[in-house]
């Protein structure tokens, strides 16, 4: 079961995330905050349709690749840092984590604070994770926070018998 962003940012794989999942109604139209999007293409499908798409990843390594983003989709923004340092003037209607919620160094609670304070009433909080014991805690108390939406596996088909990854991809709404 290796993860690796080499396949996670590869076309097929991004091709298969955009297609195989309907997340056009969590974006369009909407300020969008993307957390630890590595090089920023896996819903590059997504930008132009936002409002307003932010950024934010802790390592600077892939900023020349926002930059060049940024030069297609004038609504990107980006932001290098970490989501505990992350302030904004605004909130969010959206709130894209896909694999980053073990990588924060927050506990679920403040994570879970965090998220609230900077998700819109009505918003969308999209979350991939593997099922570890502090993720688990993690989706629990968003289980009792915010209204789950959906629940599927990240990989089905012939990426599920690859045995890439072993995720679940949870949509929550905030009311």
């Amino acid at each position: 079961m290796k993860h690796t962003h080499y396949i996670r940012q590869s076309y097929p794989f991004r091709w298969y995330r955009t297609h195989a999942y309907d997340f056009e109604k969590y974006f369009a139209g909407r300020n969008v905050l993307e957390v630890g999007p590595n090089k920023g293409f896996l819903f590059e499908k997504y930008y132009p349709i936002t409002q307003r798409y932010t950024l934010l990843e802790p390592n600077r390594h892939f900023e020349k690749d926002y930059v060049r983003l940024q030069k297609r989709h004038p609504n990107l923004h980006y932001e290098i840092n970490g989501f505990e340092a992350f302030r904004d003037d605004g909130s969010f209607d959206t709130i894209v984590m896909m694999a980053v919620i073990a990588h924060i160094r927050m506990d679920p609670e403040s994570l879970c604070g965090k998220i609230d304070s900077l998700l819109n009433k009505g918003g969308f909080l999209i979350i991939e994770t593997n099922n570890t014991k502090r993720n688990r805690r993690m989706l629990d108390l968003c289980d009792r926070h915010l209204e789950r939406i959906e629940a599927k596996t990240s990989y089905n088909g012939i990426m599920k018998w690859l045995k890439i990854d072993y995720r679940e991809v949870f949509v929550y709404r905030k009311n």
